[in-house]
């Protein structure tokens, strides 16, 4: 049995589609490049940003930008 701390709704939340759909629909609102970045954290497995603010060292799993 896996000891999963998180309930049903907060690891959908924190689920990597999640972040890529809502990386996607604000590149659509804004027309900016974001990113999905993974981090280390349990409560936010992966974090939204722009893409001009990741670090050299960010684990940069997708960056979506608007043609």
């Amino acid at each position: 049995m896996k000891n999963d701390p998180l309930d049903p709704r907060r690891r959908q939340l924190c689920s990597r589609s999640h972040a890529d759909r809502l990386a996607q629909q604000m590149c659509e609102d804004t027309t900016m490049p974001f990113a999905v970045i993974r981090t280390h954290c349990p409560m936010q497995p992966y974090r939204v940003v722009r893409a001009a603010e990741t670090a050299p060292d960010d684990a940069v799993e997708l960056e979506v930008v608007a043609l």
